[in-house]
């Protein structure tokens, strides 16, 4: 219902922000978990960007702040629109935008309860660390024991689950291409991260899971066809996601 849909949203929102702006208060002052098994070093030996990680970095943050968002938001409204659908286009944005908010918070509780060292850290990577004589400048204040789980990744496969879930549930044409999309806007976003020296491949793949089951499950669960229940002077407002001619509902719907 957008009543409870919408205030959840803002308030995970918000609270998403608000760690962020505590992370001084929030985080370990040394790494809870600071040991590296092979598996984790071997792909970072493999796929890091030597001597240039912060290419990586900000290319996974534009990856995951601006082409995951866009795209899969847009291509979401897109496969509505070219259904002629274009009603659905408000709850299918906002319960997109809740499966991923729903899973950042738990990213980040999960972050501060485990205090795993970053690579970076771990292994005082001079190309992150900026170390210059006897000193190396950190690239983010507090940050060195947050790497599990992924928050980059976690954000990408969740919107890109959630809007492929929508887009699937409403039986939209272009379900296909939401999902590929994101999809692959996701894994890009995953390779960066260990590119970047900023993750390990254990945190890519556990925020790639937790990302994936939030965006699956919210829809589903929350948002699913239901059954209507109304009598006489009954007032129903309700978030849907049946597919055109089912008779479940679609989309923000409004009875009087």
């Amino acid at each position: 219902m957008p009543e409870v849909d919408l205030p959840v949203t803002v308030v995970g929102g918000a609270a998403w922000i608000a760690t962020e702006l505590a992370k001084k208060g929030l985080a370990p002052d040394a790494c809870r978990w600071c040991a590296v098994g092979s598996l984790d070093t071997s792909v970072r030996d493999a796929l890091l960007w030597s001597g240039n990680p912060g290419v990586a970095h900000q290319l996974s943050n534009a990856t995951v702040f601006a082409v995951a968002p866009v795209s899969a938001l847009g291509l979401t409204a897109f496969a509505a629109w070219q259904d002629g659908r274009t009603e659905n286009i408000p709850a299918d944005l906002v319960i997109v935008t809740q499966a991923m908010v729903l899973a950042m918070d738990l990213n980040q509780l999960t972050k501060y309860i485990v205090g795993r060292q970053r690579p970076y850290a771990h292994f005082e990577n001079p190309d992150v660390l900026h170390c210059e004589g006897a000193g190396c400048s950190r690239p983010l204040a507090h940050d060195d024991d947050l790497s599990f789980f992924s928050g980059h990744t976690t954000a990408a496969f969740s919107l890109a689950a959630a809007s492929g879930t929508v887009a699937s549930m409403r039986g939209y044409r272009a379900a296909p291409w939401v999902w590929a999309q994101g999809m692959a806007v996701a894994a890009l976003s995953g390779y960066l991260r260990i590119a970047s020296d900023r993750h390990y491949f254990s945190d890519v793949v556990t925020g790639a899971a937790i990302g994936s089951a939030a965006g699956v499950l919210i829809p589903y669960l929350f948002h699913g066809p239901r059954a209507r229940v109304a009598g006489p002077d009954t007032r129903s407002f309700r978030l849907s996601l049946a597919p055109a001619g089912s008779g479940a509902g679609v989309g923000v719907a409004a009875d009087f």
